[in-house]
């Protein structure tokens, strides 16, 4: 195929050139920074969604192959013609290329319906890429595997990027964006477009030219982010939900009040089923009365104020019985004991745990609104506590929380967690006469937040997700701290938007792969609340971890609603990190095994400074 220009276009930002072989020059005007995209974009053979609760993200180059393109002038559009292995022609499809202002879009129209799904444009080479999974990720060493991270259980924002030096770019999907993901492999990227129910529709990504490594590329995306309306302040969440100050210069106290064990279950799990004689049932961990009795005694140590989330209040235990979870669990207590736990404490807000993802099927309302795969099959979820889930279409979903909000509400909750709604992917749903697509999916789990906020709780949900920072207060995830790979993306974007916290496997105890680093550091770092696991007795073996971390407490009073404004490493390895914020407090903290010097201040090792 030749190489020959087709197509030139020039503003005052970019200098874009494309060859009849689908490969690129660009030029960023305001660094003379020269990029090339390349010709050949890795394809997909099947499809790349199978229908299963969670997508396969490592992918084999057996189920790939090489696509190479032949581009040539159609009217006001570009003729792409796709060629497979041995050069056949695997589809075409029509794509407008326009510069509007520092913008470069690729927009897709007329995709031929026999392609599966289409990786498009091909990657810019690059030296690292930068991408928004967890905390936020910079890969700057090949990747031996290929992976394919789409919206949201991967990406938690619709943007990725790559650099050379300080200098680089960054990709936005502005259209078709629930359908689209990226495929990387080494030290490339390109995005990915997934059809909806089965067809194709327009899509768009548009790209950029940045300055100032990752940090400038969060930065262009939050001011992005603030135009598409993805963004409010904690400062107006709080005008408008008092409660939500418990959580500034707090922290999450989390209650685990009953848990479901189902011996019956263990053979599923190809687990041994001990105890022959073992029947189902339910554990106990904290009743109402209990759970009640322990706040009290944290609000007496001093000061303290937070959020006490209880979770497995619902009938039969946690996981057990969603979403069809009333009365409450009567061997936690009376409903009226549980009304006045939600009526918490000075200081004190509590947050009842439930979840609209998840239905099991010795609910009565199974299996209405089930997602249905495009065989016709449940669309199967985890295997939780309460057994085999199954997922919701979120148009029922919704539907579910207002019917049992009539209930609910008795209990005057001043908050509410609502678990997994802004963790999972995307989902379809084929059932005939309830179709949902992707997109649609993003827009019920949207209105389903927006029914629990709108009626003044201070709300929750998990992991986290872009499109439920305008709704929601405080996100509970698993950003992991890998050094000198993770980047605070999410807080550089989003730290004024929405408290964060992380859950912890052991609290009290330090990293596993880094002993010598508290738990909290990370946290610390990132401007995070933390989150205090509480079941039963252990809350006196805690207490004196509890009280030995009021320091971190005292970090996010002062920094809590600022916005990050940088984040940087101090030392070759990357082991020592330096993160700021917009009240001009910065914070350093040292991850190394040794104590580290900075500016003449020693850091010992696992431990921060703070510095105006």
């Amino acid at each position: 195929m030749g190489v020959d220009a087709i197509l030139q276009l020039q503003n005052e930002h970019i200098v874009f050139t494309l060859n009849e072989d689908g490969s690129a020059y660009l030029i960023d005007k305001r660094t003379d920074t020269h990029w090339r995209m390349m010709s050949v974009a890795l394809q997909e053979e099947g499809e790349v969604d199978e229908g299963h609760v969670w997508l396969r993200n490592e992918r084999s180059v057996c189920e790939q192959y090489p696509g190479r393109f032949r581009v040539h002038r159609e009217g006001r559009f570009l003729r792409y013609v796709l060629y497979g292995r041995e050069g056949q022609a695997e589809g075409s499809f029509l794509c407008a290329i326009d510069l509007d202002g520092e913008w470069l879009e690729f927009r897709l129209v007329n995709i031929d319906e026999g392609l599966p799904s289409l990786v498009f444009p091909p990657p810019m080479e690059s030296e690292s890429l930068v991408f928004p999974v967890g905390v936020g990720r910079w890969v700057t060493r090949p990747l031996s595997q290929r992976y394919i991270w789409t919206l949201y259980s991967r990406l938690n924002m619709r943007w990725f990027g790559g650099l050379r030096g300080d200098n680089g770019w960054m990709a936005v999907f502005t259209e078709g964006h629930a359908d689209a993901g990226v495929l990387t492999t080494q030290l490339a990227s390109a995005p990915i477009w997934l059809k909806s129910l089965g067809r194709w529709t327009p899509r768009a990504v548009r790209y950029r030219f940045i300055t100032g490594g990752y940090v400038g590329m969060a930065k262009a995306y939050r001011a992005w982010a603030k135009e598409q309306g993805l963004f409010r302040s904690l400062q107006e969440k709080m005008e408008q939900t008092p409660a939500l100050r418990n959580l500034l210069g707090g922290r999450i106290l989390s209650f685990m009040q009953a848990l479901p064990f189902h011996p019956s279950l263990a053979q599923e799990r190809w687990q041994s089923v001990g105890d022959p004689e073992a029947r189902d049932g339910i554990q106990i961990h904290s009743t109402h009365r209990q759970v009640l009795e322990t706040l009290r005694e944290i609000r007496a140590l001093g000061d303290f104020h937070g959020i006490a989330v209880v979770r497995g209040w619902i009938a039969g235990g946690y996981d057990e019985s969603h979403p069809d979870i009333w009365p409450p669990e009567p061997s936690l207590g009376t409903v009226e004991e549980l009304a006045e736990l939600c009526r918490g404490l000075d200081g004190i807000t509590v947050a009842l745990h439930d979840n609209y993802q998840d239905i099991y099927a010795r609910c009565p309302s199974f299996p209405h609104g089930v997602v249905r795969r495009r065989n016709g099959r449940l669309l199967a979820g985890g295997f939780w506590a309460g057994g085999q889930a199954y997922i919701l279409n979120s148009r029922d979903s919704l539907a579910y929380a207002q019917r049992n909000w009539e209930a609910i509400g008795t209990l005057n909750p001043q908050a509410m967690f609502i678990d997994t709604t802004t963790a999972t992917q995307l989902y379809e749903s084929w059932e005939p006469g309830n179709t949902l697509t992707r997109a649609q999916d993003e827009h019920y789990k949207t209105e389903l937040l927006r029914f629990f906020k709108e009626l003044g709780v201070v709300l929750g949900s998990e992991e986290s997700a872009e499109f439920g920072v305008p709704i929601v207060d405080w996100l509970e995830g698993r950003h992991r701290h890998v050094p000198g790979e993770s980047i605070p993306l999410w807080p550089l974007v989003f730290h004024d938007a929405v408290f964060c916290t992380r859950y912890w496997l052991n609290p009290g105890f330090n990293d596993p792969v880094s002993p010598h680093v508290p738990r909290w550091l990370p946290d610390m770092l990132w401007g995070y609340v933390l989150l205090f696991g509480l079941e039963g007795e252990n809350w006196q073996r805690r207490r004196e971890f509890f009280l030995n971390t009021r320091h971190v407490d005292e970090w996010n009073a002062r920094i809590g609603m600022a916005e990050m404004t940088a984040h940087r490493y101090l030392s070759e390895d990357r082991l020592v990190e330096q993160t700021e914020f917009s009240t001009g407090e910065a914070i350093i903290a040292n991850f190394a095994s040794e104590a580290r010097q900075v500016d003449s201040i020693t850091i010992p090792p696992g431990s921060y400074v703070i510095r105006s």
